[in-house]
């Protein structure tokens, strides 16, 4: 696997995580708190239910479960781009790899946390992903870090 594809790897399981966070939040907001103390709905198991609270709270946990394998998994897939990104040299494109690739940002929102043009975040990823892939250019040499 090359350096970009771990990057791109990496940008997708973070994406997916961030859609199982997601479909938690929306169900959390249309059910809320289930029953009153002691008079809390448990969810049913592996029964089939016909009460959708306890089915919704079914569904919950297994989304839940779902979200903390998938962070079990996606551990290597970040370290990995975690080692590409250490050899990125300047700060802002560390800062721009880590956010787009490892955090899973739009290149909107980079720009607005860096105070920075879309465009500008686009061409620092770009440089970067054109070092990665050429991997021994002279230009590649001022943005990656050589052994």
């Amino acid at each position: 696997m090359t350096d970009v594809e771990a990057l791109q790897e990496c940008r997708l399981a973070t994406i997916e995580e961030r859609a199982l966070n997601n479909q938690i939040t929306r169900l959390l907001k249309i059910e809320g708190p289930q029953g009153i103390g002691s008079q809390a709905i448990e969810p049913a198991g592996d029964r089939k239910t016909n009460n959708r609270q306890a089915a919704n709270a079914q569904r919950l946990e297994g989304l839940i479960d779902e979200l903390v394998k998938k962070r079990e998994e996606n551990i290597d897939i970040i370290q990995r781009a975690e080692r590409v990104i250490e050899r990125i040299v300047a700060r802002k494109d560390r800062i721009v790899i880590r956010y787009y690739y490892v955090e899973g940002q739009s290149e909107y929102e980079i720009a607005r946390e860096l105070d920075a043009s879309r465009q500008w975040v686009n061409q620092r990823r770009t440089a970067v992903l054109d070092a990665l892939t050429k991997n021994i250019s002279g230009n590649s040499r001022n943005i990656l870090k050589w052994p």
